[in-house]
């Protein structure tokens, strides 16, 4: 998340060039061509920058989400939304479920997300100031920062139901979608502790037919003896359904024994600033989605 306390919306379009071209060299070591994207990572700051589609900041914001995977799918595909908070004015943990989650809409990687599995061992009070203070901040959130397609989202804390065996499981599945075709699948193990990120957990790659992928990020381990998961199927089909109108997206899913649920949308994986072994991925990624000459021109702001 961004730690810079001023309104990154604002800059000019050149000084928002400048600076992910520098973050882009110092991440990846290597410098980003903006003029010819030719790998996925520079693509993806490539729509940070300049793709302006409405439907990605509808599903950016994680309860407009829902309301598009409804249109797409029918219900319950999502956890189920109990209130919504739009002010700091309006919050109030003293009126939540005994068990329950709340999110902030504009949010990741664990941040800002406060579970509750039992409302009585809650430091509400704690709690309460923290999300009055912080949650509707929009320098704060994912609001400030360089992909454009946030800025057009309200921040709001919303309160939704706990899944309690969906949290318990230990994989999340995330399909790489291009063009609305599934290309591959990759897990993240154990990756939650009490709804924070843990360091260093796997992150294992593997085919649409559950074949492992001899592909990583650089920084993460990876796990080859993953059993296949139970709505693989499914889960593919859904991916096909609900990414036909992107150039790029993640779909997550969670599943517990019985169902599977539709977790989130990302439209740049790690910020597009993790880096791919071996290398050739990163092209070969670039090749499916091939933003420039795919993109629609009604959503191109260079400007």
């Amino acid at each position: 998340m961004s730690r810079i306390m001023e309104d990154i919306s604002k800059w000019p379009i050149e000084k928002r060039e400048t600076f992910l071209k520098d973050t882009f060299e110092k991440k990846m070591g290597k410098t980003l061509d903006l003029e010819n994207p030719k790998s996925f990572s520079e693509m993806i700051q490539w729509v940070k920058l300049y793709y302006h589609d409405p439907a990605i900041t509808q599903c950016v914001d994680k309860v407009l989400f829902k309301e598009f995977v409804k249109e797409k799918l029918g219900e319950g595909y999502t956890a189920q939304i109990y209130e919504i908070w739009k002010t700091p004015e309006e919050v109030n943990l003293r009126g939540i479920p005994e068990q329950c989650v709340v999110k902030s809409n504009c949010s990741s990687d664990g941040f800002n997300i406060l579970l509750v599995p039992d409302k009585s061992k809650v430091d509400l009070d704690r709690a309460e100031k923290d999300i009055k203070e912080n949650w509707f901040n929009r320098l704060k959130l994912h609001t400030n920062s360089f992909a454009n397609y946030y800025y057009g989202v309200q921040p709001k804390v919303y309160v939704e139901e706990y899944l309690k065996e969906a949290e318990d499981s230990p994989d999340d599945y995330d399909v790489f979608c291009f063009h609305g075709e599934p290309k591959f699948i990759y897990v993240k193990t154990a990756h939650f502790d009490n709804g924070v990120n843990r360091d260093g957990y796997p992150v294992s790659f593997y085919t649409t037919d559950w074949q492992y992928m001899e592909v990583k990020y650089r920084d993460f381990p990876s796990r080859r003896d993953l059993e296949r998961p139970p709505h693989l199927d499914e889960m593919l089909e859904i991916s096909r359904k609900l990414s036909k109108d992107f150039p790029f997206v993640r779909v997550d899913f969670f599943e517990n024994s019985k169902k599977l649920y539709v977790a989130e949308f990302s439209f740049a994986p790690w910020a597009g600033h993790s880096a791919f072994e071996p290398e050739s991925v990163d092209y070969e990624m670039g090749k499916w989605l091939d933003i420039v000459h795919t993109a629609k021109p009604e959503y191109v702001k260079r400007k």
